[in-house]
């Protein structure tokens, strides 16, 4: 069972998420985590409300999870030598809705609350967003670095990385469904699909005659 910090940190995102950062009251926070609204019982674990804003974020964005590994060039995957371009890259993608989905509270807030927190908001786009793109920049130039390709690699991994938040977003609005009806797995092996007409493939042997 967790702890009395870990019910108030858990319960606190979880609050941002749905009601918001400004509709979510201290008093709100104590009674879904089980403690007597009103009674304080927050403080002797956080300062404000904005510590437990700060301190779930920054736990969130350091939580390693399967996309972390695939784009790991330090410590990669065992497998990931091995995979083809396509299910290295499929992995990649499914991967990244996982997270946004894990991340579901944190992206809500980033969408509706974090402007008001530059500091936070800076952290999440260096610790989040800038680190995610510099490793998948990384993996796309790896994949077509032995093939003649003119492809801006950088702004391929932005629009890859833009299209899956813009898909888990809209799917997250409309109740986990994305409002067009395109299942998660078409989405998915087409944006896969698109990002590999990028990457030339060698020429095959020629015969010998």
């Amino acid at each position: 069972m967790p702890d009395t910090r870990s019910r108030i940190l858990s319960e606190a995102m979880r609050l941002f998420g749905e009601l918001g950062y400004t509709g979510t009251t201290i008093a709100k926070i104590e009674a879904a985590a089980g403690l007597s609204p009103g009674s304080g019982a927050l403080y002797k674990h956080f300062r404000s409300k904005k510590d437990i804003l700060s301190v779930g974020i920054r736990e969130r964005i350091r939580t390693k999870d399967a996309l972390t590994t695939l784009l790991s060039t330090e410590d990669p995957a065992p497998a990931t030598a091995s995979a083809t371009p396509r299910a290295l890259l499929r992995a990649v993608a499914r991967s990244g809705l996982e997270r946004l989905a894990y991340e579901r509270d944190v992206n809500r807030i980033l969408v509706r609350d974090l402007a008001a927190f530059p500091e936070l908001l800076e952290e999440f786009r260096t610790a989040e967003v800038a680190r995610n793109h510099a490793a998948l920049t990384q993996l796309l130039e790896a994949q077509a670095q032995s093939h003649a390709s003119a492809a801006d690699w950088s702004a391929v991994a932005a629009i890859l990385q833009d299209a899956l938040s813009h898909y888990w977003l809209m799917a997250d609005i409309y109740g986990g469904v994305h409002p067009t009806g395109v299942t998660e797995n078409a989405y998915l092996d087409t944006l896969t699909d698109l990002a590999l007409a990028l990457i030339p493939t060698p020429p095959l042997p020629k015969e010998e005659s």
